[in-house]
């Protein structure tokens, strides 16, 4: 089953998903950029409809207790959209980090996880489906982020479920090797933003310790280009990592929307997609990266 916002659902019912999302967010209060709090669905819902439009049917919105998760407005985004969500259980990088985590520590984390992907979020009645993005500063573990690593280890081994991530290159394998050594299924977890990094022979060290990688900010054309992007999936895929992709546009600020002039969420099936078809890529490879790598991931 997967769990969604909605309730648990068969893999097979996923279909098409966008593996690394944000719907209501707020990361404004450490950016301080006037647009990095999306809060109510009636503004982003116009986006998502435009995202569905073009063939999605699934996203997970990874969206972490301390940037101000509302998974209320989830649900009610999900009822009125069809959208199937899964939210996340989890923790940012250390910038976003609550007092509290200070006198806790791994094991304690690691209950909070729990306690949200079994019996629920508050008294919501919504329950967590995956543990993310659990993140890293670029050059190193900073503050308590080594702890919330480990924690999502310790609870994902326990829980069976997954943990997506937001790693840079310096911590990629620093996060693997942790999250391996608390017992977790390689399996279960997504590295992402991978797709920012220029280099299949890296990605391919990472995806050899049996992981697998978001290329999940699609159509930020500031950090890479859509071509590249696209270039090197087809070159994992020829190298036989074509079922540990997944993909997504990571939206965290209003000014990404379509209505702002950007791709919202509809760069990977309007953008990416296309330049895969133009190299080639079979149909069957496709459909691993839109649909059955994430099911797999996250059916538990």
């Amino acid at each position: 089953m997967i769990r969604t916002v909605l309730g648990d659902i068969k893999k097979e019912e996923f279909g098409n998903t966008l593996a690394h999302e944000h719907f209501i967010i707020n990361l404004d209060h450490v950016r301080h950029d006037g647009q990095s709090n999306i809060d109510t669905p009636e503004e982003v819902m116009p986006e998502i409809l435009k995202a569905m439009e073009g063939g999605i049917e699934g996203a997970v919105e990874v969206t972490t207790i301390d940037m101000w998760r509302d998974v209320l407005k989830l649900k009610e985004i999900s009822e009125k959209t069809h959208l199937n969500i899964v939210c996340s259980t989890g923790f940012y990088l250390s910038e976003y980090h609550p007092e509290y985590l200070d006198d806790m520590t791994a094991e304690d984390i690691a209950k909070i996880y729990e306690k949200e992907l079994v019996e629920g979020i508050d008294d919501t009645g919504i329950k967590a489906g995956i543990i993310a993005e659990i993140a890293s500063s670029p050059k190193e573990f900073v503050g308590h982020e080594k702890k919330i690593l480990e924690a999502a280890g310790i609870a994902a081994a326990r829980t069976g479920f997954a943990v997506s991530t937001h790693t840079g290159r310096f911590t990629a394998m620093e996060t693997v090797e942790t999250l391996l050594s608390k017992g977790m299924n390689p399996d279960k977890i997504i590295i992402g933003h991978q797709d920012l990094i220029d280099d299949t022979d890296y990605h391919i060290e990472l995806l050899k310790k049996g992981v697998n990688i978001g290329f999940d900010t699609c159509g930020k054309v500031a950090y890479q280009s859509d071509e590249t992007r696209a270039h090197n999936i087809m070159t994992l895929i020829e190298k036989g990592y074509g079922d540990h992709i997944v993909l997504s546009n990571d939206v965290s600020r209003r000014t990404y929307f379509t209505s702002y002039g950007k791709d919202g969420y509809t760069a990977v099936m309007n953008k990416v997609v296309p330049l895969l078809k133009e190299y080639g890529i079979k149909d069957e490879d496709l459909n691993k990266l839109l649909k059955e790598n994430i099911a797999r991931i996250l059916d538990n």
